[in-house]
């Protein structure tokens, strides 16, 4: 069912202060989308992002007024060749899903739900980024 692992992304109340810290305190590159939503280059990595709770909780569950719903810290995700077939397996297995499969605006497929743990996570399908970009080794020449 997962192809690999895709993404990473950290849910903050404050995206200025969570910029500052990956592009201040760490050095990495920084490229906010919008107020909401910003992907930092990290060499190995396919994709990690900074996700706002207002943010998450608009594309997961409709409405900013459910950021109380999502939790702070970081949402994972696993790239699927199929997220509605993922999906049922996912609730045929007793694991909540916590939005249903759709497809987003940028064109990703998605389908949410939550870890045994309560993190929140994701099986998308995207298949213009299924390969990876970036050097996989700490130091290699971009």
């Amino acid at each position: 069912m997962v192809r690999h692992f895709a993404s990473i992304a950290e849910v903050v109340e404050d995206m200025d202060a969570a910029v500052h810290f990956y592009r201040d305190g760490l050095g990495l590159e920084v490229e906010v989308h919008h107020d909401g939503y910003a992907d930092v280059t990290v060499a190995g990595m396919l994709h990690f992002g900074i996700w706002s709770r207002e943010e998450a909780a608009k594309a997961t569950y409709g409405s900013a007024e459910a950021a109380d719903r999502v939790p702070l810290g970081y949402t994972v995700g696993f790239e699927v060749d199929n997220a509605a077939a993922a999906e049922e397996r996912l609730s045929s297995a007793g694991i909540e899903v916590v939005q249903p499969t759709k497809t987003e605006p940028w064109g990703q497929v998605t389908s949410r739900f939550t870890s045994y743990s309560g993190a929140l996570c994701e099986v998308a399908e995207t298949p213009w980024a299924r390969t990876i970009t970036q050097p996989m080794v700490a130091g290699a020449e971009e």
